[in-house]
């Protein structure tokens, strides 16, 4: 339990970080193909700089945890957010209450309330 509670905290930082990435550079990770090298390299500074800030100086998150947010997981992660915006506007089914976190390396998924 405890391994995947971390596991969580990883992707949760992760949304962070792809937060930041977006504001820094005007669109999400892995959204061209052809610049998929380029982002995965600025997720990664974006990563280190993030956790800088957050008091984690040398800390850094696994190499399969940005490869997913570049890849797949931008997409799925959208697909959510469509999902619960649908959710809102038609008042028809309750959203989700916390930060959801899905890892697609273990096809596990989490709602943390935070």
């Amino acid at each position: 339990m405890r391994i995947t509670a971390l596991v969580a905290v990883g992707f949760y930082i992760l949304l962070r970080v792809v937060d930041r990435f977006a504001a820094n550079y005007n669109s999400f990770p892995g959204k061209f193909d052809g610049g998929m090298d380029e982002d995965i390299s600025r997720l990664k500074t974006t990563a280190v700089s993030l956790l800088s800030d957050l008091g984690c100086n040398g800390s850094t998150l696994t190499e399969d945890l940005i490869n997913e947010m570049c890849g797949f997981g931008a997409a799925f992660i959208g697909g959510i957010v469509a999902q619960e915006v649908i959710k809102l506007i038609t008042k028809q089914f309750i959203p989700m209450s916390g930060t959801f976190i899905f890892n697609g390396i273990d096809h596990k998924s989490q709602l943390l309330s935070l």
